[in-house]
């Protein structure tokens, strides 16, 4: 038989990570055996055993090690530590790792999948405010031993008690830290950082705002629903009625191009979904760190901030539908939108297609006279610049014959259009005067060219 062995801190160490702390607590609450077998490899590796004694010539558990005698293994070789479970609660949703819409009186249970020390842990947690039921950010720290709560253990259970309730509406998180450890004092997990959100009270106005993007926000006038409430808020457009309706829009010069997406779901004080009975606001955020260039940044076609609107998921025709009267921003960078019911809202742009400054250049075109700079080249031509993401440039005769018509969407790098002043068929066209038409959506513009050979 192989003889119990007691380890030293070293070789515990090495042998459990702590990746394998669950195991090992296990392990030392047991009166089952404990061994250390010499690896085919020359390492040691420990043995939790149970049951009868048994004869082996071969690896216990598929693993590599040989043993001649010993006990059946029970262990596998390698051990997960899951840390943070999640949430304990029957009340609310838990999602995207957090717990929204936890009673004022709740006492709010971290689980973890190890038993937690009530004696060995110190003080290693911060519960801090971020957020009052109006959108406001606090970020106030409800340190203990301040008395607005308490901090107790149940087993796997790390549980805050709130003194006396957690204010209505409001969004807390909660650092833990490696300080709390398990009952052989080895950490749980590194210092992690969680939230919960409270529900809201139905007689007030109520602001509330995505955990990871708080610009993005829903604003509820009070009385919109009968009794306390709470919503849920999302920015993920992963979900696959999001990418059906997205894959819907069609990939065309001029369709709108989509830039977000706000997830919005609202529960009564009995967890049931629940439609609000007066009209909410929702905002969106929009990119643009240089307002002077009058583009919405990470765009694919030029588009300014006037041209964005909210759209909501047709879930019945599984496309997106817009929304009339969306309010922007320009400040705060946030496009507004009323709605009578929550549902997924996306942010959608259209291509500008403001032709004011468009023009083209040089004029007149004089490639012959050696003077590039200021009358162009051969090699550069005709250059029609400051366009839209889409649309048709024309060229035509005094006579109104049609020398050249150019697509922008196919033509176009940087807001321009090169012409290399030739017609159709290839040909260089003869001097003269000639007219450009531009039309992009619904807005049209003309100027004159002149050809000097």
């Amino acid at each position: 038989m192989i003889r119990k062995m007691i380890l030293s801190a070293a070789l515990a160490a090495a042998v459990f990570p702590g990746a394998a702390h669950p195991a090992w607590e296990r392990m030392r609450s047991s009166d089952a055996p404990l061994a250390v077998i010499r690896a085919s490899t020359g390492s040691y590796e420990i043995n939790y055993t149970v049951g009868e004694a048994c004869a082996a010539n071969s690896p216990s558990q598929n693993g590599p090690d040989s043993v001649l005698s010993g006990y059946l293994s029970l262990i596998p070789f390698n051990l997960p530590n899951l840390g943070f479970f999640g949430f304990d609660s029957t009340n609310g949703v838990t999602m995207e790792g957090a717990l929204w819409g936890a009673k004022p009186d709740d006492n709010i249970k971290l689980l973890f999948s190890t038993e937690l020390s009530s004696t060995l842990s110190q003080p290693g947690l911060v519960v801090t405010q971020l957020m009052d039921n109006t959108g406001r950010e606090l970020n106030e720290s409800w340190t203990a031993p301040i008395a607005k709560y308490s901090v107790d253990y149940a087993a796997e259970k790390l549980i805050i008690v709130p003194s006396p309730s957690w204010p209505k509406g409001s969004v807390f998180s909660v650092y833990y830290s490696s300080y709390i450890v398990d009952i052989n004092g080895y950490p749980v997990s590194v210092g992690t950082t969680v939230y919960f959100t409270v529900r809201m009270d139905y007689q007030a106005d109520n602001t509330a705002a995505v955990l990871t993007e708080r610009k993005a926000k829903v604003t509820v006038p009070a009385n919109a629903y009968s009794g306390d409430f709470y919503l849920t808020l999302s920015t993920a457009a992963g979900g696959a009625e999001i990418k059906d309706a997205n894959s819907r829009l069609a990939a065309l010069p001029g369709s709108p191009e989509f830039l977000g997406v706000l997830n919005v779901k609202s529960y009564d004080s009995a967890g049931n979904p629940a439609q609000p009975g007066l009209a909410c606001v929702i905002a969106i955020p929009y990119k643009d760190d240089n307002p002077s260039d009058g583009r919405v940044d990470g765009t694919i076609g030029r588009i300014k901030a006037s041209g964005l609107s909210i759209w909501y998921l047709d879930e019945t025709r599984k496309l997106w539908a817009r929304q009339a009267g969306p309010s922007v921003d320009s400040v705060s960078k946030l496009v507004g939108q009323s709605v009578t019911h929550f549902s997924n809202f996306a942010l959608l742009g259209l291509p500008d297609t403001d032709l004011t400054t468009a023009y083209a250049f040089p004029v007149p075109f004089r490639p012959n006279v050696n003077a590039p700079d200021r009358y162009g080249s051969w090699a550069t031509g005709i250059t029609f610049t400051n366009l839209p993401i889409y649309g048709t440039i024309k060229i035509y005769t005094l006579s109104g014959e049609l020398a050249r018509s150019m697509d922008i969407a196919s033509s176009q790098s940087n807001s321009q259009v090169p012409w290399n002043v030739k017609n159709s068929a290839g040909e260089v066209v003869s001097s003269g005067v000639y007219v450009w038409e531009i039309v992009s959506g619904k807005n049209r513009k003309t100027g004159k060219l002149i050809v000097i050979k």
